[in-house]
């Protein structure tokens, strides 16, 4: 299971192909295809209060997790 979160508002974004948030601008896809399955969190009309921390979350026996950070300008 894969989870996708904004780390400064504490706000669960996505949880597998499920959007969790109330916000229209968010969605998640991923490449069924490919062998990692890479999985891609979408920000359509980026604004400023998305600068910010974003964490993925997979969800195996040993959790993995990966940031990134958004940068608006």
């Amino acid at each position: 299971m894969v989870a996708w979160m904004h780390f400064e508002q504490s706000a669960i974004l996505t949880v597998h192909n499920h959007v969790i948030t109330r916000n229209p601008r968010i969605s998640v896809t991923h490449d069924k295809h490919d062998k990692h399955k890479t999985w891609f969190l979408h920000i359509n009309n980026v604004q400023e209060e998305d600068k910010g921390r974003y964490m993925c979350q997979i969800n195996t026996v040993t959790a993995k997790t990966q940031f990134g950070y958004l940068h608006v300008v």
